[in-house]
């Protein structure tokens, strides 16, 4: 999540001694840790503190909560949405307690209010999806495309490198290994659309002398560590060329913005109230947007449920996620069932379509012939 912007100004704060050691090594994921000390910073800057440290000077639990709940009525009063307010204390409920002092989470909570939708959510439509590639450069094809065809969160693919893509040769597309090497890896797949896209992207970065090569015996590309997704370099510099640098998160939600601006699929749009710093809703979040297409798509190809599932990485709660260990073959064949939902090119959805109708009349000649074949048979009888 996007953390909104404060009205104060930032001062120069120190992350860092004993009380902030015990609770940053506390939290196991990266990402996890960087969102956590942004809504701590936060949180100094509104409380005119520069050491983290400080707030452990008073160790008065009902001081601390009245402290905790006037901040959390300062960001209501610029408008700040529930669910972010959520958001913003979790991280310092946390602090506190890792450092042993205990807080009535339930009583600061209840300063939260009221959960309001503010806006109508919708995924994109596959007409703006189409839209928007129409005037893409190669590495926005990769990055609309990954988001549209596999489901996966705006937050993960910085982080996919040319190690977690395999190429399936028999179907022309990628699987997809999202946090290899966490306890929340999952595997995902590519549509054949997107895989071509992925590899005109990397072939272009070959031609501009970046060192990378595509290994047939095993289906990958290499160096495994390069990003797939890399700033913008100039490939006359060979030197740059060959130095891919990862696209961050922000980098890759700010030229996505930028983008779908650019081709009309969004509006910029500024708070009306002078000096106002709420950050004005769209009815189409610019990352999830694509993950609910997506989802959408399997639900329409009627993906079975348990596979979609884990397609997406979602966690529904049941016994299966424990104990349910399908085969490649079986999660790869539901998710072939979506891709000419999840395909956008016009045409090669309706050469798609047309196979699929190809297939369904010649399932219903084979049943109109078995039907006359039997009732030949008991005629004869």
């Amino acid at each position: 999540m996007r953390l909104p912007p404060t009205s104060q100004t930032q001062t120069e704060i120190l992350l860092q001694g004993k009380g902030y050691d015990s609770f940053i090594n506390a939290i196991k994921s990266p990402k996890t840790k960087i969102a956590y000390a942004q809504s701590l910073r936060r949180y100094l800057n509104h409380r005119k503190l520069t050491d983290v440290d400080n707030l452990l000077l008073d160790q008065n639990p009902r001081v601390i909560e009245s402290q905790i709940v006037d901040y959390v009525m300062t960001l209501r009063s610029e408008g700040i949405a529930f669910s972010t307010i959520q958001f913003l204390i979790a991280p310092i409920l946390t602090f506190y307690s890792l450092n042993d002092i205990v807080l009535n989470k339930r009583k600061v909570s209840r300063y939260f209010g009221e959960y309001r939708k503010r806006v109508k959510d919708r995924a994109y439509t596959s007409e703006e999806i189409w839209k928007a590639l129409q005037t893409a450069d190669q590495r926005m094809k990769v990055i609309i495309l990954m988001l549209t065809s596999t489901g996966q969160r705006i937050g993960s693919l910085s982080d996919i490198t040319l190690g977690n893509l395999t190429k399936i040769e028999e179907f022309g597309i990628y699987r997809v290994t999202v946090y290899e090497g966490t306890n929340n890896e999952y595997r995902c797949y590519t549509t054949r659309e997107c895989a071509s896209a992925v590899s005109d992207y990397l072939a272009y970065r070959q031609r501009s002398s970046e060192k990378l090569y595509f290994n047939e015996q095993n289906g990958k590309w290499e160096p495994a560590n390069a990003p797939l997704i890399r700033e913008q370099f100039d490939s006359t510099d060979v030197l740059q060329a060959r130095r891919p640098q990862q696209m961050n998160t922000n980098a890759i939600r700010r030229s996505l913005g930028y983008h779908l601006v650019k081709c009309g699929i969004r509006t910029v749009e500024h708070p009306q109230e002078p000096n106002s710093v709420k950050r004005v809703r769209k009815d189409v979040a610019i990352g999830n947007g694509f993950r609910k297409y997506a989802i959408s798509c399997f639900v329409r190809a009627k993906v079975n449920h348990e596979v979609r599932q884990m397609l997406v990485d979602h966690k529904g709660g049941y016994l299966d996620e424990s104990y349910l260990r399908l085969e490649e073959g079986e999660i790869l064949s539901e998710y072939m069932k979506a891709e000419p939902y999840l395909t956008l090119d016009p045409s090669i959805r309706l050469s798609q379509e047309n196979q699929i109708l190809k297939i369904e009349v010649s399932a219903i000649d084979g049943i109109k012939a078995r039907l006359t074949e039997m009732e030949k048979q008991m005629g004869l009888e």
